[in-house]
């Protein structure tokens, strides 16, 4: 940012690890002014409103194209939730690469995943393992590797490509071809700091803010392809290192029709039935019109 304002605005970047944060104070940091700007996953505040873990629902989108749309659809709704409820000015939505299943021993189809541990890290993940017979998890990240070689947990929801740099290919044989979830991230800033800003100061931080979704979203279907191709050594050639050998489970009709019936029957139902009537409608109106589908409890 500094190279692109010409050193007019700068700016002190950290990561919430190194920070020793876990991702859920991310909102309340920017709230109270203790940060002016802040990324996190939409998830992390899911939990606080369901409005909010709409634009990221298990097994919504098929594919990237899909996220894109989902997103599009619901950005407006959270452009408003954000003001309305934390007093915060979102700045863009952007994706990080989707959430596949990684698991410890053979599967070959998503229902014999049935009553083993699955690691979540959303209440709506946790429906869609609890569709499928499995039991949900919540775990952070790093405790996730030493947890799935110990038994604790049989199988992980998490990026592919995360997998592959935190060498959870020791303890991950087996990764589920179509993704749990979109993986939807957003950058904001406190209402308070945005409206002390000069016109020309917003005008120049929502450009770059768009910059770099647009740059995420171009960037997204490489990042799925980078991950199954590191992970499985198929496809593309790894450019993170040498591939490993985890075995991809290809998804079959027989799975894309019990999915779409996880998804409407369970997933969506749930929500519904969290988020009220006045939100469903104005989900199925953004999201559910984007994709053909319907919330309903």
């Amino acid at each position: 940012m500094t190279g692109t304002s010409p050193g007019q605005i700068t700016g002190n970047i950290q990561a919430i690890n190194t920070l020793g944060l876990g991702g859920l104070e991310v909102v309340k940091l920017i709230k109270s002014g203790v940060y002016d700007l802040g990324f996190g996953s939409y998830s992390y505040i899911a939990s606080g409103d369901a409005v909010f873990e709409g634009i990221d629902l298990a097994l919504t989108p098929a594919n990237a194209t899909e996220t894109r749309r989902m997103v599009e659809a619901y950005e407006p709704v959270m452009r408003e939730a954000f003001a309305r409820i934390h007093a915060i000015h979102l700045l863009a939505s952007y994706p990080f690469p989707a959430q596949s299943i990684g698991c410890r021993d053979a599967f070959s189809s998503i229902d014999d995943l049935r009553g083993r541990k699955i690691r979540v890290f959303s209440t709506t993940l946790g429906d869609m393992a609890e569709g499928l017979g499995a039991v949900p998890v919540s775990m952070p990240f790093p405790d996730v590797a030493p947890a799935l070689q110990r038994g604790v947990i049989d199988c992980a929801v998490s990026g592919a490509l995360s997998m592959y740099v935190a060498q959870w290919t020791d303890v991950v044989k087996y990764i589920y071809q179509v993704p749990a979830s979109g993986g939807i991230a957003f950058l904001a800033i406190g209402a308070n700091k945005w409206n002390s800003l000069t016109p020309e100061t917003r005008g120049f931080l929502s450009e770059q803010a768009a910059a770099f979704s647009t740059r995420a979203w171009d960037a997204l279907d490489a990042s799925n392809e980078q991950g199954l191709a590191c992970l499985t050594g198929q496809g593309a050639a790894c450019t993170y290192g040498k591939p490993a050998s985890v075995t991809l489970v290809e998804t079959t009709p027989a799975d894309d029709a019990r999915r779409r019936a996880l998804l409407e029957d369970v997933v969506l139902k749930k929500y519904a039935a969290r988020c009220g009537a006045a939100c469903t409608t104005q989900w199925n109106a953004t999201i559910g019109a984007a994709l053909s589908l319907t919330a309903a409890e």
